[in-house]
């Protein structure tokens, strides 16, 4: 389901690292045009042989890499998550003081999901089923949870877990409904919004 693929691309971030560009160039070519196959008509509905058709290669190149259809959409799900963790590994990396990475792993998650192609399609036409997105909310929340928590000894507490559980909520509030005030498309705005609200929110949760 369209929901569960969408977990790994936002919350699965199990998958770390960053993605290998000098892998299997033909493979990164027929992940691209599923990207542009799914942006277009849908994760759901995109087909090897239409992927195949917009890479340009051979029906046979396409299989012996992706034998199914799944494989395919596994690849492409697992290629985009590493995307997304790459854009807010960076974001923190960039910063000098530790304070500002909330604010700016924010800013970068918003800014990924705004402009990817197909969270973008997902939060216009295609919502995950409440199932799934009860799914997408736990995966989010712990991710968030155990990056807040840090390297501290023991698990994330229980005020460090709502804290985590707000912010996931709000970040697919966000994608779903954007909204006016903070401009959810003026990076300044959003900024200052997670400087006077999230992280005070977790400072407070690690004491």
């Amino acid at each position: 389901m369209i929901g569960t693929q969408l977990v790994g691309i936002v919350g699965g971030a199990s998958a770390g690292g960053r993605i290998d560009e000098a892998a299997d160039r033909t493979s990164q070519r027929i992940l691209d045009a599923a990207l542009t196959e799914a942006a277009a008509v849908g994760l759901q509905r995109i087909t090897v042989e239409d992927v195949v058709r917009r890479a340009g290669v051979a029906r046979m190149t396409a299989y012996r890499r992706y034998p199914r259809r799944d494989d395919l959409v596994e690849a492409l799900v697992r290629r985009e998550t590493q995307r997304f963790l790459g854009a807010v590994a960076d974001a923190i990396e960039r910063v000098e003081a530790p304070e500002e990475g909330v604010a700016e792993a924010f800013i970068a998650a918003v800014s990924f999901a705004r402009e990817h192609p197909i969270l973008r399609r997902a939060a216009q036409t295609e919502p995950a089923p409440v199932a799934d997105s009860v799914e997408l909310l736990t995966m989010g929340s712990a991710f968030i949870a155990n990056y807040i928590h840090g390297e501290r000894p023991s698990t994330p507490s229980q005020q460090v877990r709502w804290v985590a559980d707000v912010f996931a909520r709000l970040f697919f509030t966000y994608i779903s409904m954007p909204p006016a005030d903070p401009d959810f498309g003026d990076d300044a705005e959003l900024r200052r919004f997670a400087n006077e609200v999230l992280t005070p929110m977790v400072e407070r949760a690690v004491g």
